[in-house]
């Protein structure tokens, strides 16, 4: 139960994940432009936040790191996203500890998954003294702290729509984005005829719209867009289970479902005659995958985070040393690593203060911050291999 509560609260921490708009110029009688303070910085290439917005921290004698002095941290430890606060408070401590460099002093506050809950958790912080803010995390809390954040830098853990706060920035798990970074890896590789298949939720199924976006965009056809196919209790494996004719175009497989799901997928299309077609997949492939099974999934090329494969992040932290904690199962893994890359953007804004293109090695991808304000992601491509994923030589994203 654990499991599906993580997993339902990650689906909604992305739930506000509509691309902010971009803001044209509009043309004046007299053919002068004008451009918002967005547009000119998206014209510079740069951000737009108030540029004083660590001026209250203390100074640091390391251009890669300078924390505030006292750091706030806004979670729900109650209600239908407490479990989802709880692992994304286990990462944040996860990145706390393993610092070695003089540290802020950190206290939570219970937003209690509320607009209410966060705006009084907030003026509790300020009152606190806090000199950053990090979450909260669900989509009316940050909607409010939008309308709110002023004086000190907030980073909200979930997307805003329309951005137009110089003090916020805001850092969410959009699934969107492995659409986007799928469509974009089998193009590059002119396969352009796909079979898909995917288990139902509301994670995949946002995947599958990106994905589907991108990819015909770019000249790519669907050829099968279907559900998982399922083997039969009562039946032996060896019965084959009918597949859509369209699999017979297809040049590539893409799977959008757990490792579980995945493995009988696989064995499906092997009876169909299709084992022979590479196999790309999301992330969730890594959710309830037996490791006693998984070298029925070597082979399958998926987007993955460094948290979950070893990688190196700035702080060397990775999932097996959270394994033991409660908040780590199924979904919970990838909120510990969303915790983990919330603490190092708190440690490490003068970088993109000074350098607004540079990148942090996080734990759930390569960051970025956008000139908006939003912190966008670049994941990693791997594989299986002997039953356990490894750092892929594809070219990544």
């Amino acid at each position: 139960m654990r499991v599906l509560i993580a997993t339902t609260a990650l689906c909604l921490l992305a739930a506000c994940s509509t691309t902010p708009q971009r803001t044209i110029a509009s043309q004046t009688p007299n053919a002068v432009v004008q451009a918002d303070p967005l547009s000119e910085a998206r014209a510079r290439n740069q951000h737009w936040l108030n540029p004083r917005l660590i001026d209250g921290f203390p100074a640091s004698t390391d251009d890669s790191y300078r924390p505030p002095a006292r750091l706030a941290v806004l979670l729900p430890q109650t209600g239908s996203l407490g479990v989802a606060g709880n692992a994304i408070r286990d990462g944040i401590l996860a990145g706390y500890y393993a610092e070695t460099r003089q540290k802020p002093s950190i206290r939570f506050y219970n937003s209690q998954g509320t607009a209410d809950g966060a705006k009084t958790a907030y003026q509790r912080a300020l009152k606190d003294g806090a000199q950053m803010i990090i979450g909260p995390i669900g989509k009316d809390e940050v909607a409010a702290m939008a309308n709110m954040a002023e004086g000190i830098p907030v980073l909200a853990l979930n997307n805003v729509l329309n951005p137009n706060n110089k003090f916020l920035l805001n850092f969410s798990m959009t699934p969107e984005r492995e659409g986007e970074l799928l469509a974009e890896h089998l193009l590059s590789k002119n396969l352009k005829q796909t079979a898909l298949f995917y288990q139902a939720n509301e994670s995949n199924t946002r995947v599958l719209a990106a994905f589907e976006k991108a990819y015909t965009k770019s000249a790519g056809i669907l050829v099968v867009k279907a559900m998982a196919p399922q083997f039969s209790k009562d039946e032996p494996t060896t019965i084959k289970p009918t597949l859509p004719d369209g699999l017979t175009r297809a040049n590539a497989i893409v799977l959008l479902m757990s490792g579980t799901a995945a493995k009988s997928t696989r064995a499906a299309l092997a009876l169909n005659g299709a084992s022979a077609l590479p196999i790309f997949a999301n992330s969730e492939i890594t959710d309830n995958a037996d490791p006693k099974t998984n070298t029925q999934l070597d082979g399958v090329l998926f987007l993955h985070t460094p948290w979950q494969t070893g990688a190196g992040n700035a702080l060397g932290v990775n999932a097996a040393q959270l394994k033991a904690l409660p908040s780590s199962r199924g979904g919970g893994s990838r909120l510990n690593a969303f915790g983990l890359d919330a603490w190092l953007i708190s440690t490490r804004l003068q970088t993109w203060l000074s350098s607004p293109n540079t990148t942090i090695n996080g734990a759930t991808g390569s960051l970025h911050l956008e000139p908006d304000g939003q912190i966008e992601r670049n994941l990693l491509w791997s594989v299986y291999q002997n039953g356990i994923p490894q750092a892929s030589h594809a070219k990544q994203p």
